[in-house]
């Protein structure tokens, strides 16, 4: 048997770590920040989520008209609404943070998204938007779960919240006069939250009312009629159980009429047209107002035009070619629309059943462009394109699902002379259609040209090593030649290859070279690429993705940027490593797991050690307890807290990991903070616990002076004989109420304490909790808690 034993420790020694366990993500992410947005010509405070990020966290902010400082501040304090206790399951948690700050915004601040990075000697981040408005602002406060305690509004407003916990619901009133149409306009899957926003609208006596539900991207508009003057109710939930810090949301309730789309959507520059406003009324149909706009001379592509009295911007698109507007009947062949190239086509599915069917004339050879796009961004419409000749014969088809921004592209060279036609359906053609499903069918001659882009808009690399992106190309009209790349606002010691992308190619693997040299830092780099096209330099921009999108990739604004951050990662200045073999622990104890830190470079400085942001499985509720390990150490026996409430077979173990940071200045003298992920887990198998702390009486009333007596018994096992100390440890209620800590001594098993109410006045209905901690031979302390309802 022992001999068995030996060799499957022995083998077990030489299973690589990626076997014995599962890694979790190590590089810093950003998750939310909140509030998500503010009024210009106003000092926001912010809290900053994230993961794997150690104190004193560098971020960006950058946009017009906004500041910040350039250090996150201190840690800020939870303010969850708790989540009820379930069964674990064998699925990653999180456990995102959140750091203070203060954003300016100055009063001529343009309206929309600002974006923010955070970076650090362990990585840097994507960006995220910071939305400028200009109503007054609201930010929720917890407690608001309940209709008791919802807090009053008062419209305009934009109200900035978080369901922050499984059972997270947050209630607020506002007053509204009879007739007013009320929008409420949502912006949480935009913001790249989480969040599934479930929104109601209840009156004063809890009765939900209907209303109007439009949708921008995955997000709710909704709008309702209010029937008669008084007060009314918006609660906000989560679709699915989840909640947490980064479920953050924006939600602009106004009186003002909500225009959710205009059609057409977009004209010639320069020219005028009248367009059907779509606004919300409160029923099953919009409201349509007619508004004469002169497009922009100077300005083509999207841009926003907020009408005088509305409650929000809307998007426009001003083209560079003439435009028309579809004219139905035009849904078969035999009725196609006629219409002349280069042109701007504005239609509209209008039913489920509808399409749309357009004929042009074509000479043989000319490569055509045709590019059908759902406008504005956040309309439901997905277009299918397909170019036929005049017997039916389909010629080339292009889907919206295809395209990572959802439009319907097409280059197609025209095999004859003659007339040819084009259809254009909706994917979801005899399901869905309406007002809202709304498109932009460009038909020009292709022209030479090309884009760039890349998938990431934030990328890492490691002092002397290297990292690959792979850079898209998309060449239109017939382009292939080599396109030449330079790459702005690289630092010193840093060095790209190649610097030209080979004539042909779709894509192509730039591979950046850190010298070990370099510093550690965050640089925001341009790529750029130019080509020579008919006899000229023609640039273009590089394009990125932020990380404020929905899952269809809708934003507030624009979704791309014109650059990338990279983050030079300083070398690790310490490894954590701890025993994953199994450890036996008892439920309701704080257990004592070895740890190691292997210290790199000379590196000699204290290790904050705690629990990691992320676990590759639900803890059932267990903690690490944070300590330092003090410099030129390199063992700590870590307390992992395994509450006494955790589930029964349920989980056969549970492994966590630790976390550790430090600060320190590199050799430039250049202050720098790293958190490092530990190598392995601690695994532990949990045993019944040794004792159990009660109350006497569940419940109990305060005497006429104000103090009440709390009677505690302890249940032991054979394996705690030892005394434990009892004290009161309710934290929000230290300054009103006290008691003198008491301790039941070795062979005794009951307690009683004496409860003072400080805080004048009639003493309120509490809970009381009482924990008490004692210690066992093995280095392990007991824990266990009781609870005392008082009346």
């Amino acid at each position: 048997m022992y001999r068995l034993t030996f060799l499957c420790l022995f083998m077990l020694a030489f299973v690589p770590t990626s076997v014995r366990a599962q890694q979790v993500p190590t590089d810093p992410t950003s998750t939310h920040i909140f509030p998500a947005g503010g009024r210009r010509g106003t000092s926001v405070p912010v809290r900053v989520g994230g993961e794997c990020l150690p104190p004193r966290t560098h971020w960006q902010l950058f946009g017009e008209g906004v500041t910040a400082p350039p250090i996150l501040g201190e840690r800020a304090v939870s303010r969850d609404e708790p989540s009820p206790r379930r069964k674990p399951q064998e699925i990653q948690v999180t456990y995102p943070k959140e750091w203070q700050s203060t954003i300016e915004i100055a009063d001529d601040a343009p309206l929309g998204s600002k974006y923010w990075r955070l970076s650090c000697a362990r990585g840097g981040t994507g960006a995220r938007p910071f939305v400028v408005g200009d109503m007054p602002e609201f930010i929720e406060t917890e407690p608001n779960s309940q209709p008791a305690t919802a807090e009053s509004l008062t419209l305009p407003v934009t109200l900035n919240g978080q369901i922050s916990g499984e059972r997270d619901m947050d209630y607020f009133r506002f007053t509204a006069q009879a007739g007013e149409i009320i929008s409420a306009d949502v912006m949480a899957a935009r913001l790249g939250s989480p969040l599934e926003a479930l929104v109601e609208i209840h009156d004063a006596s809890g009765e939900r009312l209907p209303v109007q539900e439009a949708r921008a991207g995955c997000d709710p508009v909704l709008a309702f009629r209010v029937p008669t003057t008084g007060e009314y109710r918006l609660i906000v939930t989560n679709l699915t159980y989840r909640g947490g810090p980064d479920h953050v949301y924006r939600i602009t309730l106004s009186a003002a009429p909500h225009v959710m789309a205009a059609f057409p959507s977009g004209w010639q520059a320069g020219q005028s047209r009248e367009l059907e406003l779509f606004t919300l009324t409160g029923a099953s149909t919009p409201e349509v107002f007619r508004h004469t706009l002169a497009f922009p001379m100077d300005k083509h592509g999207e841009f926003n035009f907020h009408r005088a009295g509305n409650a929000n911007p809307l998007s426009l698109d001003a083209g560079d070619v003439p435009e028309v507007v579809e004219q139905e009947p035009n849904d078969a062949t035999t009725v196609a629309q006629e219409v002349s190239w280069p042109t701007t086509i504005n239609g509209r599915f209008a039913t489920a059943a509808d399409e749309d069917w357009f004929a042009f004339t074509a000479r043989q050879g000319v490569l055509f462009a045709i590019d059908c796009k759902p406008f504005p961004r956040d309309t439901a419409a997905l277009p299918v394109l397909t170019v036929t000749d005049e017997a039916g014969k389909t010629l080339a088809q292009s889907s919206a699902v295809t395209d990572t921004e959802r439009i319907a592209r097409l280059e197609w060279r025209a095999p004859a002379d003659g007339r040819f036609r084009l259809r254009i359906r909706d994917l979801q053609q005899h399901a869905r259609g309406g007002w809202d499903f709304i498109y932009r069918l460009s038909l020009r001659e292709a022209v030479p040209d090309f884009t760039l882009s890349l998938p990431v808009d934030a990328f890492n690399c490691l002092q002397g090593a290297k990292a690959d992106l792979d850079l898209q190309v998309r060449r239109h009209g017939g382009f292939s030649d080599p396109i030449d790349l330079t790459v702005e606002g690289l630092p010193a010691g840093v060095t790209v290859e190649p610097k030209q992308v080979p004539a042909g190619a779709a894509t192509v693997k730039l591979a950046f070279t850190v010298e070990p040299d370099v510093r550690s830092a965050a640089s925001t780099l341009r790529i750029n690429g130019r080509a020579m096209i008919a006899g000229k330099p023609v640039d273009r921009v590089t394009q990125t993705r932020h990380l404020g999108r929905d899952a269809d990739g809708v934003t507030i604004g624009s979704p791309m940027l014109d650059h990338v951050q990279l983050t030079v990662q300083h070398k690790p200045t310490f490894k954590l490593h701890c025993n994953e073999a199994y450890q036996y622990a008892y439920r309701g104890t704080l257990y004592p797991y070895l740890m190691e830190v292997e210290r790199l470079d000379g590196f000699d400085g204290p290790i904050t050690l705690q629990m990691a942001d992320r676990q590759n499985k639900d803890l059932d509720s267990i903690e690490i307890r944070e300590l330092t390990i003090p410099p030129g150490q390199s063992q700590v026996m870590l307390p992992i807290y395994l509450p006494e409430t955790m589930h029964i077979n349920v989980q056969a173990h549970s492994n966590v990991y630790a976390q550790g940071f430090v600060t320190f200045k590199d050799r430039w003298g250049d202050e720098q903070s790293q958190l490092v992920v530990s190598t392995m887990r601690c695994m532990i198998r949990t045993l019944p616990p040794v004792a159990k702390l009660k109350s006497v009486e569940r419940e109990v009333v305060w005497q006429s002076d104000g103090s009440v007596e709390c009677r505690l018994v302890l249940d032991r096992t054979a394996n705690f004989s030892g005394s434990m100390r009892v004290e009161l440890t309710n934290p929000p209620l230290s300054s009103q109420f006290t008691a003198e800590p008491v301790t039941i001594r070795e062979g005794q098993s009951t307690a009683t304490l004496t409860v003072r109410h400080h805080s004048g006045g009639s003493p309120s209905v509490a809970v009381l909790r009482f924990r008490g901690v004692g210690d066992l031979s093995d280095g392990a302390q007991v824990v266990s808690e009781a609870t005392v309802i008082v009346k």
